[in-house]
């Protein structure tokens, strides 16, 4: 009877733990913005994604040749309308010249809070500098960029895990719970 009662708490933890997965997300061919192109090349200028935390993603800019001046705006299809929050545990970006990221009109990052020089030349951890993102269930991930003169892009890379629900908390609470007794009544 105890090897059950352990078993059976040991199954109600790993159902909860379960039902919140990572998500990886980055700029990629999905990603959507009226007028944008995506491209490997870094124009020499540019942080180079491979080897960096960025590995894989590629940069999204304005078709014309990069060279815009004023904001555009990109966003992540990946996290577009889930229905689920979801906390945003690691997020890496590089851009040009300023940067906003929003959530459901929520601002969760924004450049001009923090003294990054030449945010293009490297790969800017999001979330050391914030502490963790909540993506809004209904909402989406919105990347805004703007640029001062020259050329302009946009690259992330990142994980979220879905913000337990209530059920969810409620089965663990039960597991953690069942084995607590099954521990107590063993002794």
């Amino acid at each position: 009877m105890k090897s059950f009662k352990l078993i059976l708490g040991l199954m109600v933890l790993s159902l909860g733990s379960a039902m919140a997965q990572a998500i990886p997300f980055m700029s990629g061919l999905d990603d959507k913005c009226v007028g944008c192109s995506l491209s490997d090349s870094t124009g020499g200028a540019y942080v180079n994604p491979v080897g960096t935390d960025l590995d894989g993603a590629s940069w999204i800019q304005p078709s014309d040749a990069w060279n815009v001046v004023g904001t555009y705006r990109v966003w992540e299809q990946d996290l577009n309308k889930t229905g689920t929050a979801s906390t945003i545990d690691s997020l890496f970006v590089s851009y040009d010249d300023n940067l906003q990221i929003k959530s459901n009109g929520n601002v969760l990052f924004d450049s001009a809070d923090y003294s990054i020089s030449k945010p293009w030349t490297k790969v800017i951890d999001v979330v050391a500098l914030t502490g963790d993102l909540l993506v809004a269930g209904n909402g989406r991930l919105n990347f805004w960029i703007e640029n001062t003169g020259g050329p302009t892009g946009v690259i992330w890379k990142g994980n979220t895990a879905d913000v337990p629900e209530p059920g969810t908390l409620a089965l663990l609470g039960l597991g953690l719970a069942g084995l607590g007794f099954a521990r107590r009544k063993a002794s």
